[in-house]
């Protein structure tokens, strides 16, 4: 019987010193890792060169829109609105910028990619703007003051004069932003051009607000001879 008791006891140790072990192995064991998020935008612009093919081609539509509005004499007193942060900027460098720097969900900074870019602007982008000059179009940048100042003051040093947008809140990138100037410019019909990287940053001039806002068919027909959108290597 002592024997039965005995081995009785020493099968429970037994268990109780598993269960124990297995329970400390599976505190210290190394959590699994969790799946990064991808993001597609970023891996999209920096494995293919699909990315700077179509800003080309958009900056080259532009001018060739911009160019049909001064022949027919109809730029006089409009206006052309553009993103600075995407388009104006170097592209090589702001590729290079968020490749390096881009994280999902990450806050973008104007400041810290013109930094990136140190002062550096896209050679088709001045060419663009100076043909804006030559039409006799303002120019005007979807970013407040604050954000826009320094962009406006590095042009200024190339003999190109931009002004900033009036804009109710600060712009959150790639979503809706309420642009007064782009508002007033729209029911005034002195829009020449639309450049942005987003609809969404135009909602002002198409006055169309969130994804069931847009018919696509009806939005090329009324606003695709304005509205250019150019790649975006942080959203898109």
């Amino acid at each position: 019987m002592k024997l039965r008791i005995t081995a009785a006891l020493t099968i429970s140790a037994l268990v109780l010193a598993s269960c124990g072990t297995q329970k400390e192995a599976a505190e210290t064991a190394t959590p699994a890792p969790v799946a990064k998020q991808v993001n597609e935008a970023l891996n999209w612009s920096k494995k293919t060169s699909e990315a700077r093919y179509l800003y080309s081609q958009s900056m080259q539509l532009a001018t060739e829109r911009l160019q049909q509005q001064m022949d027919l004499g109809s730029t006089v007193g409009k206006a052309v609105f553009i993103e600075p942060a995407f388009i104006l900027f170097n592209q090589n460098m702001t590729y290079e910028y968020f490749g390096n720097f881009g994280q999902v969900g990450d806050e973008f900074m104007v400041g810290e990619l013109r930094g990136y870019c140190r002062n550096q602007y896209e050679p088709m982008a001045i060419a663009f703007l100076r043909l804006c000059q030559e039409a006799g179009v303002e120019i005007i940048l979807m970013a407040p003051e604050k954000e826009a100042s320094e962009i406006m003051q590095d042009l200024q040093k190339q003999d190109l004069q931009v002004f900033p947008s009036m804009m109710t809140s600060q712009p959150q990138y790639g979503k809706y932003a309420e642009n007064i100037t782009l508002r007033e410019y729209a029911q005034g019909n002195r829009v020449a051009l639309v450049l942005a990287t987003s609809i969404g940053e135009a909602s002002e001039f198409t006055q169309s607000r969130g994804p069931k806002g847009f018919e696509l068919n009806d939005l090329h027909k009324n606003f695709g001879g304005k509205l250019i959108l150019f790649p975006n290597p942080a959203f898109n």
